[in-house]
């Protein structure tokens, strides 16, 4: 293997497009515990930003004049795969099954979910039926549609 041009790297921040700043800052605190670091304004652009930060992790948000929404395509992890580009950002949590009863109880919009490894990952109507098995990861939508991945963190490769 050649030597990387790239030899030391670390992870510092990832980028959402958003329709609506106060709302994404919202869901982003609410859902996943991330605060507030700085906001900012780039008149070039026009767009309004702002870093949210969790001690592990930075997420910078930008409203900008005119954003699109997300693509109905693009709103569901099978479908997703098929377009080229960045995919979806993925956190893991000690117990997934209990994370997934807060997010039913707070109704967040939960794209599809998976029970094996072995399976894809599919919608689900009712997630938290008796008789089901725990879920292994899940994807949530933030309020414009974003995919987010959640994983327990038993399950997930090291």
């Amino acid at each position: 293997m050649t030597k990387p041009a790239v030899t030391q790297l670390t992870p510092h921040h990832l980028c959402i497009a958003v329709p609506d700043m106060e709302e994404a800052i919202a869901w982003y605190g609410a859902i996943l515990g991330f605060e507030v670091e700085e906001r900012f304004h780039i008149a070039g652009i026009p767009a309004d930003g702002a870093f949210l930060r969790r001690p592990e992790l930075r997420i910078e948000l930008f409203q900008a004049e005119g954003v699109a929404p997300v693509p109905e395509h693009r709103r569901s992890p099978n479908s997703d795969l098929r377009t080229a580009g960045t995919k979806h950002i993925a956190f893991t949590v000690p117990d997934l099954q209990e994370v997934l009863v807060e997010l039913v109880a707070q109704g967040v919009d939960i794209a599809a979910l998976q029970r094996s490894l072995e399976q894809p990952m599919l919608p689900d109507g009712d997630p938290l039926a008796s008789g089901k098995p725990p879920v292994c990861s899940l994807f949530v939508r933030d309020p414009a549609g974003t995919l987010i991945e959640l994983m327990d963190r038993r399950q997930a490769p090291a």
